[in-house]
């Protein structure tokens, strides 16, 4: 179970470079009137909720149900990352 909190935690890091930059192209998208892509978003929220999925999972010491959401959070992560060029 450690293992999978090391895991957690890098993916978080992750998380938090998406959304910083994220946080970047929002402000200056604002500046223009403009918003986030749409897809952008839905995976930035995907991303979110399985993280926080796998924490949950972890916490109740299901391991199956948190190893899943965490391969589904890396699979929105990693989606971002390469759409940010990150």
């Amino acid at each position: 179970m450690q293992k999978l909190r090391i895991s957690l935690a890098t993916m978080s890091a992750r998380a938090s470079g998406v959304h910083s930059t994220l946080d970047g192209i929002r402000s200056r998208q604002a500046a223009s009137g403009l918003g986030l892509r749409s897809d952008w978003l839905q995976a930035s929220t995907l991303m979110d909720t399985f993280l926080q999925g796998s924490n949950d999972a972890l916490n109740a010491g299901d391991i199956a149900a948190a190893k899943d959401l965490m391969e589904k959070a890396d699979g929105q992560i990693t989606k971002l990352e390469k759409a940010l060029n990150k």
